[in-house]
């Protein structure tokens, strides 16, 4: 027998400590989940290095399970041989009953693994990649009507199914030109946030830490994401982790901490389709990760201080060698191109 919280592969079925937090795991997704549970479920945590490591070993069993795929259906005759009630585990009930067919343990194991899959989560549908390279602007065009432009080194996921579509930003920006269907809503996931729409038209830009969007027509909802604990709950340690209703001509910031209240867009959020890449009162940090979608060589920073460095204006995708030049002039830096990149430092 192993010692409670170090649990083998064979055993963790019956070990406390991973049974604590499969329960543990299962009351924090409830919708209905309370502060108290909250914190009586960090005390927990906190009581013995044991029980954490299990907790994060559940929550990866957890995760792997979304890639089981669905068992093929049981025929009634099949189902009805079957003597399993999963009152024990499928291998100490195998034991007493070697001689039981092989096809009823397989029929069990098969309704076990699929009433843990279903419980959780839904067969996810058919899903396409679309990306563009370094200085590549493209639009596609999806089945059900929406139109997406992409800027360049971006990098989406789609997937459409009967009840909503959507698509995953991994990189870059992109602007989301939705087909009206009430029935299915069209949701843009982009790092810590995720954009809910029917019909409209909205910009998305992604950045390494945060996700900014903005509206050009109709309306949106900007929803934080919480990779674990339900929004309602976290939202009280966190004043920002709720959601953001935008119109157009709005826009808002979306990070680890919550999404900022909705502002006024200062320069079209588009004018990146024209060749021009405005930007108001921006750190000189995330002005790079978007004006290296463009560069021929990518444009880095010697110290996290220059960084911070506040920028406005208008970059020319034609012109990047210009604008680093003024760069230099007015923040006196100093601009060192190399082989394979362009670095920038304070003189």
């Amino acid at each position: 027998m192993t010692n409670q919280g170090n649990a083998s592969a064979t055993d963790i079925d019956r070990d406390p400590t991973h049974l604590a937090a499969a329960d543990w795991l299962v009351r924090l997704q409830s919708t209905d989940v309370s502060i108290e549970d909250t914190l009586a479920w960090q005390a927990w945590l906190n009581e013995n290095p044991t029980n954490a490591r299990a907790f994060a070993r559940i929550e990866e069993i957890s995760q792997v399970l979304r890639d089981v795929p669905a068992p093929s259906a049981v025929s009634a005759s099949q189902f009805a041989r079957d003597r399993y009630d999963a009152s024990v585990p499928i291998k100490d009930w195998n034991q007493p009953h070697a001689r039981r067919s092989w096809t009823a343990i397989a029929v069990a194991a098969s309704l076990v693994t699929l009433t843990l899959t279903l419980a959780y989560w839904k067969t996810p549908p058919a899903t396409n990649t679309f990306s563009t390279a370094i200085g590549e602007n493209r639009t596609i065009a999806l089945s059900e009507g929406s139109r997406i432009a992409l800027a360049a080194d971006t990098s989406i996921t789609v997937a459409l199914s009967k009840k909503e579509r959507t698509i995953e930003l991994t990189k870059g920006e992109a602007l989301f030109m939705v087909a009206k269907d009430a029935a299915r809503p069209f949701k843009v996931h982009a790092g810590d946030a995720t954009i809910v729409a029917v019909g409209t038209a909205f910009n998305v830009e992604r950045d390494s830490d945060r996700a900014v969007v903005s509206v050009t027509e109709g309306r949106v909802v900007v929803e934080p994401v919480s990779r674990f604990l339900p929004v309602s709950v976290l939202h009280e340690f966190k004043p920002k982790l709720r959601s953001v209703h935008l119109v157009a001509g709005q826009q808002t910031t979306a990070g680890r901490a919550g999404i900022e209240e909705p502002t006024k867009m200062e320069s079209p959020a588009t004018d990146w389709q024209t060749g021009h890449l405005a930007f108001h009162l921006q750190p000189l940090r995330y002005v790079l990760e978007d004006v290296n979608r463009y560069a021929p060589k990518p444009i880095v920073l010697e110290s996290d201080n220059v960084g911070t460095l506040v920028i406005t204006g208008t970059v020319e995708r034609e012109n990047i060698a210009g604008w680093v030049k003024s760069l230099e002039r007015a923040f006196d830096l100093q601009a060192t191109e190399e082989a394979d990149q362009i670095t920038l430092r304070a003189r």
